[in-house]
């Protein structure tokens, strides 16, 4: 078996969920979950999604209502990666070339991988997908567990706002309240610059901004 993989983000995302006393549910790993490289869904697995499924089968952060994240069931009677993948598989960009592992729960918004854009180590981007009428895509981590990472300093924000504290309605929204967070992944940031993810994004004048401040910060 390859590995493991540290993953100080998924790490601290589960930290700040019990400092906070907030939701969390995990089920644990299957006897067998996916390796690194091996087809899933027909693209090679994430080998940072192949270490997180090594220590969960599935995981929810925030429960059904007002929730950051579920991380889809993936055990030996599941693969809810291959499913919503699958699911999508007809679709054209940004789902065509993207592999899904999780959804903020009730919206049909959505985070996945990019294996074509996978660096030397094989590690893969993440991006946010709104799945509504004006679909649109925003890259928001250079592998996933950078994306765990800036999920939990969300959460920090999350916890102090205002509108989550007065009636679980919170003001501010992850990917697309927090630029600056997003922009702490310099390799991101690189990416970015150099058009990596052109070819997948369709974003509308209201996220240029937010673009601008993610290259920018």
């Amino acid at each position: 078996m390859t590995a493991d993989i540290p993953l100080p983000g998924l790490d601290r995302l589960m930290e700040v969920h019990r400092k906070y006393g907030l939701h969390m549910e995990t089920l644990p790993p299957g006897r067998s979950p996916p390796e690194a490289g091996a087809l899933v869904a027909g693209h090679p697995f994430d080998p940072v999604l192949a270490a997180v499924y090594r220590r969960l089968g599935r995981a929810d952060f925030g429960g059904e209502f007002g929730g950051q994240l579920f991380l889809n069931r993936v055990d030996d009677q599941v693969n809810g990666i291959i499913t919503s993948t699958e699911g999508f598989r007809d679709e054209e960009e940004p789902f065509r070339s993207s592999v899904f592992f999780g959804r903020i729960p009730g919206l049909a918004h959505y985070f996945a991988v990019v294996p074509r854009l996978a660096d030397e180590r094989g590690r893969q981007p993440v991006i946010f997908i709104d799945a509504y009428m004006d679909r649109y895509v925003l890259p928001i981590a250079s592998d996933v567990d950078r994306f765990f990472d800036a999920l939990s300093h969300f959460v920090d924000l999350l916890v102090v706002d205002q509108g989550y504290l007065f009636d679980g309605m919170p003001g501010i929204h992850f990917p697309d309240s927090v630029p600056e967070l997003i922009a702490r992944d310099r390799r991101l940031v690189e990416m970015l610059h150099t058009g990596r993810f052109d070819f997948i994004m369709n974003l509308g004048d209201e996220f240029q901004d937010w673009l601008s401040r993610v290259k920018s910060a």
